[in-house]
């Protein structure tokens, strides 16, 4: 499995529809425009739900010369290829006195060396998918282009229940291969951030 076409074919099949995909970059079936049409947004908003473990990235992002209009000290670039940041420095490290807002990334801290920042990258490149991945946004297809290749409204509601037991399944299977992540926390620390204005989320 490592081509756009055989996703949409999968996308199709769920369908009933035994029309075959040649090409969505140029397409000149109905089957293949309308899975032109939705395949990268269902592509990203896949990336996002499950946040695979092939599409993780980290990056030291440069701060920018330019800071907030009020309520933080700095802001961050974000990078170009991110859907999803997922935090600051080490998982362990629990950073979250930072906000997203437009392409930046707002913070007090001043990191002299750069940012380094966690987050979900927006992976293109089909032969890192994962075999759950790969059901997950074939179904996430199927619901978006259901209608305008059945003209059945049937069919899209049996997918709600379809693709919510697959994104339930994608989600265990990638947690697997990751060990859980232990958080020590004390009463003196959580006092110290409490007492510490920075430690507010300031949304």
């Amino acid at each position: 499995m490592n081509v756009k076409t055989q996703i949409c074919g999968l996308a199709l099949s769920r369908l009933g529809n035994r029309n075959s995909i040649a090409d969505i970059d140029a397409p000149t079936t109905p089957e293949e425009r309308v899975c032109a049409l939705w395949y990268d947004i269902c592509r990203q908003i896949t990336l996002k739900k499950l946040m695979p473990n092939f599409a993780l990235g980290r990056k030291i992002i440069a701060k920018l010369t330019t800071t907030p209009e009020f309520g933080y000290a700095y802001e961050y670039e974000y990078p170009t290829d991110c859907l999803k940041v997922l935090g600051i420095g080490e998982v362990q490290e629990k950073e979250n006195n930072y906000a997203v807002e437009g392409r930046k990334i707002l913070t007090d801290e001043d990191y002299e060396d750069g940012m380094e920042l966690r987050y979900i990258k927006d992976e293109t490149d089909v032969s890192k998918f994962s075999p759950e991945f790969i059901i997950a946004l074939s179904c996430e297809l199927s619901e978006k282009i259901s209608l305008q290749i059945t003209q059945d409204p049937e069919k899209l509601t049996a997918f709600n229940a379809l693709k919510k037991s697959d994104s339930s399944e994608a989600s265990a299977l990638n947690g697997q291969e990751n060990r859980p992540i232990r958080i020590n926390t004390s009463k003196f620390k959580q006092a110290r951030t409490i007492d510490n204005p920075r430690g507010y989320n300031k949304k």
